[in-house]
């Protein structure tokens, strides 16, 4: 049986400088439930991971903001399994990243 790679890219645009919404996405990850933070400032890109639930081995995420060509933040989050083959990882994969985002959104807006 073959394992698929369930990796997901997810990409939105967020109102706001790069700078704020870096900071905006720092402030969801240290007050979430992640670990293993390893925040890279300087290209504005962060990654963490996850903790295990009943359901599921945890996740490994990379985000990063960058100036998108219409002038907006544009984050990006690519997100793994870590144990590299969950089938059902692409579901909950899906839905915790829309909810990291609306967190950011939330934050920024909060923050302007």
């Amino acid at each position: 049986m073959a394992v698929a790679n369930t990796q997901q890219k997810v990409e939105i645009a967020v109102p706001g400088t790069v700078d704020s919404v870096f900071d905006a996405v720092m402030s969801v990850v240290n007050g979430g439930k992640y670990k293993s933070i390893e925040p890279q400032p300087l290209l504005k890109m962060v990654s963490f991971r996850s903790g295990a639930s009943m359901m599921t081995w945890g996740q490994r995420w990379m985000v990063q903001v960058v100036r998108g060509a219409d002038g907006q933040a544009n984050v990006t989050a690519t997100v793994t399994p870590r144990n590299g083959g969950q089938q059902l990882d692409a579901a909950r994969i899906a839905k915790i990243a829309n909810e990291f985002y609306q967190n950011v959104a939330t934050t920024v807006t909060a923050e302007s």
